[in-house]
């Protein structure tokens, strides 16, 4: 293939395929929210519609939220196959109020895209499908052949398409798959993530009495939901030492070694500045770990959300009947959902005892992941991201879970080259989501540089 000749292309074509994502972004494709079902499947569609138009032969995979997308085109059934997956489904835009602009209606702005899924995943996943248009319509065609697997239930039910893929081995079979779905540490270091962390998500209520009681009549006699649930959050992580309290929670954890924290020390960090950019006045930490190690390959737990009594506009007296408090846990290699999801459940109701009836509900779990850096489909993605974006790039460990990742790299036996092309400061999952077109446009470009370098410098050689 040409790649300059591919680059040319992109650059012609800037224009129109941006005009392309903004369209994509005006889907609202809120998987979490049932009434945005027909937005989710309207989003898959467009996905479908777009890879058919570039020769792709498509089918769709039902899931027990949504479906998946699945399109090939395979050019030489004695080349490498690369499998290049993403998602269309976007979070929630809780809270509204703190959107700028309406977040399905995209706009540019100081030299990005804002919307809701604009880079978490609908821009980058598109930066993708962009780059492998760019290498059949002006690079002289497909040097390899290419897959797609796209879900529309991450943001809601990560375990869904991984209950699914296993049906579908034999499609899926790849020498390779990307996922674009990570971000850089900054626009000087594009950088290819080696490492996820997995998770477990949970969520428990506390009840008392049958009905909300008056805080004077029954003040002091009651063990107060909202008192037992804080009770219950205080215990389940040292506040100094930021060691998670569950009996058990590290005992199968791999302890950091020497060449991970080494590799991290490379990455461009520094807590002050970080503290700055997103306006708190110092950055927490792990005893015994650096800023960085602890929100990349330390294990920990989080509360991500608590509700309970009264929380409406004024003053009410009330004792609430019940309290509520999301949390998730961030794991590491080696560590299981399931046992961790098992010690936490009986430590909380350790911690409850007669003082309240406690109930659970589980959401969705993945498995931590860890690439091999010196794996030729890995150095071919630290190759393609320099050619993208022009700039030497890096290998970095990443805090977040991508919950489909781990089961792929079991279903196909391939190699997963995460190759994500956002930023730290994009506001993934948060009010006034953004994407930089820098980002972007680079990222297709490394998309198709990656084909090109898997064809020329992996080559067959290399093909399980």
């Amino acid at each position: 293939m040409n790649l300059n000749a591919a680059f040319d292309y992109l650059e012609k074509n800037e224009k129109r395929i941006l005009d392309e994502l903004m369209q994509f972004l005006r889907i609202p494709s809120i998987s979490a929210h049932k009434e945005h079902d027909k937005d989710v499947e309207a989003a898959l569609e467009f996905d479908r519609e777009k890879l058919e138009s570039l020769g792709f032969k498509t089918e769709i995979w039902p899931t027990r939220a949504h479906a998946g997308l699945f399109a090939e085109r395979i050019v030489d059934p004695s080349a490498p196959t690369v499998l290049i997956y993403g998602h269309v489904d976007v979070q929630p835009v809780d809270p509204i109020e703190l959107w700028e602009h309406p977040p399905f209606e995209p706009r540019i702005q100081d030299g990005a895209i804002w919307a809701r899924g604009a880079d978490d995943n609908k821009g980058q996943h598109y930066a993708q499908i962009a780059g492998v248009e760019s290498v059949i319509q002006g690079g002289g065609g497909l040097p390899v052949n290419v897959k797609f697997i796209i879900e529309s239930d991450e943001e809601y039910d990560g375990e869904a398409m991984a209950e699914v893929a296993p049906k579908h081995k034999d499609k899926l079979r790849c020498d390779v798959f990307v996922v674009s779905d990570s971000h850089f540490p900054d626009i000087d270091h594009p950088a290819m993530t080696i490492g996820l962390r997995g998770i477990q998500t949970a969520e428990i209520t506390i009840k008392g009495p049958a009905v909300d009681k008056h805080s004077g009549e029954w003040g002091g006699m009651l063990y107060e939901p909202v008192d037992v649930l804080r009770w219950v959050l205080q215990h389940l992580k040292d506040f100094k030492t930021g060691r998670v309290l569950v009996p058990g929670f590290y005992d199968d954890a791999v302890e950091v070694s020497a060449g991970d924290r080494k590799a991290l020390a490379a990455v461009p960090w520094s807590d002050a500045q970080k503290a700055k950019e997103i306006g708190v006045k110092r950055l927490f930490h792990e005893e015994g770990y650096t800023t960085l190690e602890s929100g990349t390959i330390r294990p920990t737990l989080q509360v991500n959300g608590v509700h309970g009594g009264y929380t409406g506009e004024g003053f009410k007296t009330v004792t609430g009947s019940w309290a509520r408090a999301k949390i998730s846990m961030r794991l590491v290699r080696n560590q299981d959902s399931e046992r961790i999801y098992q010690a936490f459940e009986r430590y909380v109701r350790e911690l409850v005892g007669d003082m309240a009836t406690v109930e659970f509900r589980r959401f969705g779990a993945g498995r931590p992941f860890r690439a091999d850096l010196s794996n030729p489909f890995i150095q071919a993605g630290l190759r393609a991201l320099e050619a993208g974006f022009g700039k030497p790039a890096i290998a970095i460990a990443m805090g977040g879970s991508i919950p489909i990742v781990a089961p792929l790299v079991e279903i196909t036996g391939a190699p997963c080259a995460l190759m994500g092309f956002g930023l730290p400061g994009d506001n993934l999952h948060a009010p006034n989501e953004h994407f930089p077109i820098g980002c972007f446009l680079g990222g297709a470009r490394s998309a198709a540089a990656y084909l090109n370098e898997v064809s020329s410098a992996v080559g067959a050689g290399s093909r399980r």
